[in-house]
């Protein structure tokens, strides 16, 4: 996801610490004493290049939870996706298909399991032309900001595209009142979202820590980037986003006093 200045900039600096980067291959198997790797672009019956280590750290994709395997059991064939994900329309509704149409809008799912393309996720899977949304905490956020406020605004959740319900008219002696759900639905209303937007994704940048106190950074709004570092400074602005993300203030100060603690005495490393 980063632009292609940042990531040679990623490789020098990593190779100048004396880390070895290698692309393009995966590992097939993990021995007692070497490591079995392969060309993602070798045939299959080639043999595997074996590469003798010390130490193995592995650092693998994720795998769905358990509930996620159950709840696809319990759902219509449409709502499966590659990658044991839940497939979703662009109101992060799960898709329910022909079968159990009368469920739609009841089951929703974002963030690493949610698979949105937006438009018709079912022929997208079916032609092989989707690009899901990225896994990462930014698009959860967005998502799970986005869903919070479809919920609060009592939308039909069944209709498509989901809509306000109609407002009541009551006839009182040649006066016409329009009774609404409250204030939050009037204000609704007012701004022209009788239909509820479908969910839309702004992208803004990336960061990435890479060790020995570098980072890269990429801000942008959308497409276009505002800002692309690596280094030092890179490294200051991922640890004051990281510490504006947390939750509570709390948590601030106790992920500042253990940044200071291990700069200070270095990382504990007993409990490893």
């Amino acid at each position: 996801q980063f632009e292609e200045p940042l990531r040679k900039q990623a490789r020098i600096r990593l190779e100048r610490r004396g880390v070895t980067v290698r692309t393009g291959v995966r590992v097939s198997r993990v021995g007692d004493r070497r490591i079995h790797l392969k060309d993602k672009a070798a045939p299959k019956d080639e043999e595997p290049e074996r590469m003798p280590y010390g130490a193995c750290i592995w650092c693998a994709g994720t795998v769905p939870q358990t509930f996620v395997s159950q709840l696809l059991e319990s759902l219509p064939p449409s709502a499966a996706a590659p990658d044991g994900r839940i497939a979703v329309d662009s109101w992060l509704r799960v898709r329910m298909g022909d079968e159990r149409a009368d469920l739609l809008g009841t089951v929703f799912a974002i963030g690493d399991v949610a698979y949105e393309c937006g438009g018709d996720t079912t022929s997208a899977l079916e032609m092989g032309a989707c690009e899901p949304l990225a896994q990462t905490a930014q698009v959860a956020a967005q998502e799970g900001a986005y869903l919070a406020r479809l919920l609060n605004r009592g939308y039909d959740l069944a209709a498509t595209p989901p809509a306000l319900k109609a407002a009541r008219v009551v006839d009182n002696q040649d006066a016409v009142t329009v009774f609404w759900a409250g204030a939050a639905e009037t204000w609704v209303r007012l701004r022209g979202l009788q239909t509820a937007p479908e969910f839309r994704f702004l992208n803004l940048g990336i960061l990435a820590y890479i060790g020995g106190g570098e980072a890269l950074s990429q801000l942008q709004v959308g497409d276009k980037t505002l800002l692309a570092a690596a280094g030092s400074t890179a490294f200051l602005l991922w640890r004051s986003v990281y510490l504006v993300k947390q939750v509570a203030a709390r948590n601030r100060v106790l992920v500042t006093f253990d940044w200071i603690k291990s700069a200070v005495f270095g990382r504990d490393m007993t409990r490893f």
